[in-house]
């Protein structure tokens, strides 16, 4: 039976993009790029997001693509940013024409693949892709629109890719793989940490060297993020609305909650461990961290 160290190294590499995931998103996302390139005077377009950070999870869902717009669209960027929203949706429903295949969401308009997965039968796919339309701000900054506030936000995909390569590298190369054990923890208890970008930003600063093993650092991090969810969480490039503007009174009260009884769980599995039920404790860990943990 799999040691609680070797189930866990067994988790990281199957949380790592297979090639059949990596041409499956390449194929995708050059297809929808095309779509949106025949509706829109596009300067460049880009991944961005938590693919480009290495930090998505699998299986892949929402990967971002950053459509930065020429100036001959400039004039989109006076009106109401749900307008350009609802123009990429009309754009995108003329190739994705199944029924809800294609949703407005906050700031990008998603094309959905597969709207239910199952681990064994969706390994190698993505699920989803979002567009966000975008104009130029200088310096390496975009702003992008958020139907929420009904505002122009700015963004720079650069500076956090950038802040979150330091922090892996800080952790020898620990870090990353620690951030998508967690989002997988956040997605198999129905997302009570709101955006998954935010447990990103929480783990950069919450997560300190040395690191020592994936057992007791999700369980740092679990008790940590209790302590801290009710804080304010800024976008790490200080151009944006808070990272944490999601979280409402009653979600940090549920997301404390969750993780406080997957910390009850990581100290049962603990317990197993030391006691000799080793099968027990991986089960544990299963209902914690999701079905790509493994069990044999």
């Amino acid at each position: 039976m799999l040691s609680t160290t070797e189930a866990f190294e067994k988790f990281r590499k199957r949380l790592e993009l297979s090639e059949t995931e990596r041409k499956d998103a390449a194929r995708r996302h050059s297809d929808v790029r095309d779509c949106i390139r025949g509706g829109f005077d596009v300067k460049t377009d880009f991944l961005s997001g938590s693919y480009k950070r290495h930090t998505k999870t699998k299986p892949l869902k929402d990967v971002d693509i950053l459509f930065v717009l020429s100036d001959t669209e400039k004039g989109r960027r006076d009106k109401p940013p749900l307008e350009i929203l609802e123009a990429f949706d009309s754009c995108l429903r003329k190739k994705y024409s199944e029924k809800d295949q294609t949703e407005i969401c906050r700031r990008a308009v998603t094309v959905q693949f597969e709207k239910t997965y199952y681990p064994e039968d969706h390994e190698g796919k993505v699920l989803s892709i979002d567009t966000v339309p975008a104009f130029e701000s200088g310096n390496d900054e975009y702003e992008i629109p958020d139907k929420v506030t009904g505002t122009w936000i700015k963004t720079n995909p650069g500076k956090h890719k950038e802040q979150a390569t330091a922090k892996n590298n800080e952790m020898g190369g620990h870090w990353v793989p620690l951030v998508k054990m967690v989002k997988g923890w956040n997605r198999a208890n129905g997302k009570p940490i709101k955006p998954s970008f935010l447990i990103e930003v929480m783990a950069e600063d919450l997560v300190e060297p040395p690191f020592s093993s994936y057992p007791n650092e999700v369980r740092n991090l679990f008790a940590a993020m209790e302590a801290n969810i009710g804080r304010e969480w800024p976008d790490p490039a200080n151009l944006g609305p808070p990272v944490s503007d999601q979280m409402t009174p009653e979600l940090v009260t549920n997301a404390r909650k969750a993780l406080q009884e997957a910390q009850r769980k990581a100290a049962l599995a603990a317990r197993a461990e030391q006691t000799g039920r080793q099968g027990e404790a991986l089960r544990l860990w299963r209902e914690i961290l999701g079905d790509y943990f493994p069990l044999s």
